[in-house]
């Protein structure tokens, strides 16, 4: 055992090494909901690889695992060579050739690491509490340490650097094999050679864009009107951001992330060129609040979500003092930094521009400062943001809460200014702020005093304040907006009446028309209940929290990936209750498995045990982070912190486990609930946790450490169990089962924190480890078998 469990702990470290850069290598490449496709069925293959494992081992009856793990290192530089070398085809549909060969590619060095893990428990199952610590010990390095991995050496990079790892263990498998390992040497020297090879600029392969209406970039660098070029890429924990330039406005620069989510960063000229600084402010919403603001109205603006610039210069133009840019992306502020000869120093050589590197609403819950405008231009961020690719759309800038903490921060002349995309977009802005006054005790008719929306057809504006807006303030605004044409979809005042007029059309001849929108302006006057229009609307434009904060969820129900996945997932409860609860003799066919479950009931136990661990602990990991996000700030910390201290936690716990020798049925009955218990308690405490602990990073540590201690114990117990009542040549099935549930549970967490919220996701994590204590404790009674002691 002196060399496996390094072994593992290797494997592990790669496997997940390989899986984060995976998904930042198909979030330039593919659409966001594709990259979580991608990489969910990807690791689809872990489970595989434990399922195959049978079938491997007569194939390789020698050290199998050993075997698999070597080509587990070969098949990683295969795997991305494949991948990037693949011609990149527009992937509108799911069931696209181009699709399913990602996934082929990305899943075989899954499935071959499924193999090697599932093949080391299979082996040592008496062993397994100490080699899952190996496992969840690898996993927290990995974690760890994507962040600097992606800072220094890229995404490609990071995926090569998995595979010398991988062959290391190899190696190591081998030098227990007894034989010299000539497979896994070479290997780790392949391994190590291309990895070397891209680190060292021998050979620079790249990740192209994706041809897909999501990547801007793409279509910037194909228009042959544009002549666009590339200017520098950068790659971090973020993803890739790019900055590209065209010969056709020589005036302008655009930064991506991940070949979209554009964001203009200008030159210094618009500073002196009257002409260029007046198309500006013409054309872009933002500035016209500017129009009727007082010099004490000016003193301070917060913009949130600064990007290139480009609400910078706007701020600047319109004369405020004191500007706090904040933008969430480090590479994003460093290149405008570095670009500052271009750009004129907007964000290094202004002494009243700050730009700080936070994600916007943990800055402003963290501060105790109020400024007279906060400017947010609503990001695109259908990128996948977790470097597991789980968190896809949420956005914590625009909900219920967020709307609460922007009117807090405001001083008493202060106003919230907001750019929108779209009609759709401005509809739900509306219901965030009518439930943020109406949770300051305002009604709707009050509400609607507070705002205004208006457009040019393209970018909506919204502003909000805290004080109503005065007959007054709405006549010279009126007048003002339809001098320069903002008068268009989505326009609304306050206290100004309805007109109808008769307008042309080619298309409908003369037909009449409303100067302001009609479902604003009824709701305005309360003839018409916001609550109604929400309800009958086609598009889900209601209310987004911080529970459920998927602001671009404009769709009800689920599409794409995720509404396969629930098939998947009722799919897999109906499976299970068939082999539960179904006669026996449909079982008494092939292999030696089935007639084992029907015959004994402690297999069927264990069987659910296991499907619902897996379930559970996803449930779990998903739900916590999206409540660390909002403590941390910054997704890819948070993901950190929280795979580290829940790994690190799950972890001891495994360790933990191994001194348990007796009542194995009991140690995992008792964890299971205490599981459920602390899940619940963080669920409903975690702001007093958290406020009670000033450092955010100690604060999760307070919490997740214990929680994962207690989910270290169930899985490796379950294994000894396995063993203890005779059934240890069906490690790799319950392995297996615990591997696709986990998938399956992963996609669970974000269609019940789109669907219902984050909160629930943890409350039925808590229940299925709650499900977990009982059945354990019912079937041993039933079963009658006591545990031998190993």
């Amino acid at each position: 055992m002196a060399t496996i469990r390094p072994a593992l702990f290797l494997i592990s470290f790669a496997a997940l090494t390989f899986e984060i850069s995976l998904t930042r290598i198909f979030s330039v490449m593919l659409s966001y909901h594709y990259v979580f496709a991608v990489v969910s069925f990807a690791l689809f293959g872990l489970a595989l690889g434990a399922i195959l494992l049978k079938s491997w081992q007569r194939v390789t009856p020698e050290w199998s695992f050993y075997v698999s793990g070597a080509l587990f290192a070969l098949s990683i530089p295969i795997s991305i060579i494949a991948i990037l070398g693949l011609p990149i085809a527009s992937l509108s549909t799911e069931g696209q050739l181009g699709f399913w060969i990602y996934i082929s590619f990305s899943a075989i060095p899954f499935t071959l690491a499924g193999l090697t893990i599932a093949g080391v428990f299979q082996e040592y199952p008496e062993r397994s509490s100490s080699l899952y610590a190996f496992d969840l010990l690898g996993a927290t390095i990995a974690a760890s340490a994507a962040v600097p991995l992606f800072d220094r050496i890229g995404g490609i990079g990071v995926a090569l650097s998995s595979a010398p790892v991988a062959g290391l263990a190899a190696v190591l498998t081998g030098v227990r094999a007894k034989t010299f390992p000539t497979l896994g040497v070479i290997s780790l020297l392949l391994g190590l050679v291309a990895f070397l090879f891209v680190v060292l600029h021998v050979f620079s392969p790249t990740v192209p864009i994706g041809r897909n209406h999501n990547k801007d970039m793409f279509h910037m660098l194909s228009n042959p009107l544009g002549a666009s070029e590339v200017v520098e890429s950068r790659w971090s924990a973020f993803g890739r951001t790019d900055l590209v330039a065209s010969a056709r406005r020589p005036n302008e620069m655009t930064l991506f992330v991940d070949g979209a989510a554009g964001s203009v960063m200008y030159a210094k000229s618009i500073f002196e060129d009257s002409e260029e600084a007046g198309h500006l402010t013409h054309h872009y919403g933002q500035y016209f609040p500017f129009r009727f603001l007082s010099d004490e109205e000016k003193d301070s603006a917060l913009i949130i979500g600064s990007g290139g610039g480009r609400d910078v210069v706007v701020a600047l133009l319109g004369g405020v003092k004191e500007i706090t840019a904040v933008e969430v992306n480090p590479e994003i502020v460093e290149i405008v930094k570095d670009h500052e000869a271009f750009n004129g120093g907007i964000y290094s050589g202004m002494r009243n521009v700050k730009a700080v590197v936070q994600e916007g609403r943990h800055f402003i819950r963290n501060s105790r400062e109020t400024y007279d405008l906060i400017m947010l231009a609503i990001p695109v961020t259908k990128s996948s943001r977790s470097v597991e690719g789980y968190s896809l759309t949420e956005n914590y800038l625009f909900t219920a809460e967020s709307f609460e903490d922007y009117l807090d921060h405001l001083t008493p002349e202060g106003r919230i200014v907001i750019v929108a995309h779209s009609t759709l977009e401005v509809y739900r802005l509306v219901s965030l702020a009518v439930e943020a006054f109406r949770r300051r005790g305002l009604n709707e008719e009050e509400a609607f005093e507070r705002m205004y929306t208006f457009s040019t057809g393209m970018m909506p504006t919204m502003v909000i304040r805290n004080e109503p807006f005065t007959p007054s303030d709405t006549e010279r605004r009126h007048e003002m907006i339809h001098k320069l044409g903002y008068d268009r979809h989505g326009f609304y005042l306050p206290h100004v009446e309805q007109v109808a007029f008769l307008a042309q059309s080619l298309a409908a001849g003369q037909q009449i028309t409303l100067m302001m929108d009609e479902i604003l302006f009824e709701a305005s006057k309360e003839t018409l209940k916001w609550d109604e229009v929400v309800r009958a609307a086609v598009r889900d434009i209601g209310v987004v929290t911080d529970d459920r904060p998927f602001f671009y969820k404009f769709r009800g129900g689920l599409h794409g990936p995720l509404l396969t996945f629930e098939v998947l997932i009722l799919m897999a409860l109906a499976g299970l209750t068939v082999l539960v609860f179904s006669p026996r003799r449909l079982f008494l066919f092939g292999g030696s498995f089935f007639p084992q479950l029907a015959e004994r009931v402690e297999l069927r136990a264990l069987l659910v045990v296991f499907f619902l661990l897996g379930i559970g602990f996803m449930l779990l990991e998903i739900a916590l982070f999206q409540k660390l996000l909002l403590y941390i700030g910054n997704p890819l910390q948070a993901l950190s912190v929280l795979l580290f201290c829940l790994f690190l936690g799950a972890g001891l716990g495994s360790l933990a486990s191994s001194r348990v020798q007796k009542r194995l049925v009991l140690t995992i009955s008792v964890t299971s609930s205490l599981a459920a218990f602390l899940a619940i308690i963080y669920s409903f405490y975690h702001d007093d946790i958290f406020a009670a602990v000033q450092a955010p990073s100690t604060a999760a540590a307070v919490m997740l450490v214990p929680l994962g201690f207690v989910l270290g114990f169930p899985f490796p117990l379950g294994i000894r169990l396995l063993k203890s009542w005779g059934h240890d040549e069906f490690t790799y099935v319950m392995w297996g089962t615990n591997g696709i549930t986990s998938v399956l549970g992963s996609a669970l967490a974000m269609i019940v924190g789109m669907t219902i919220g984050f909160s629930f996701a943890i409350y039925l994590g808590a229940v299925l480890y709650g499900i977990v204590a009982v059945s354990i404790r019912l079937t041993d009674t039933r079963s009658g078998r006591s545990p031998r002691r190993i």
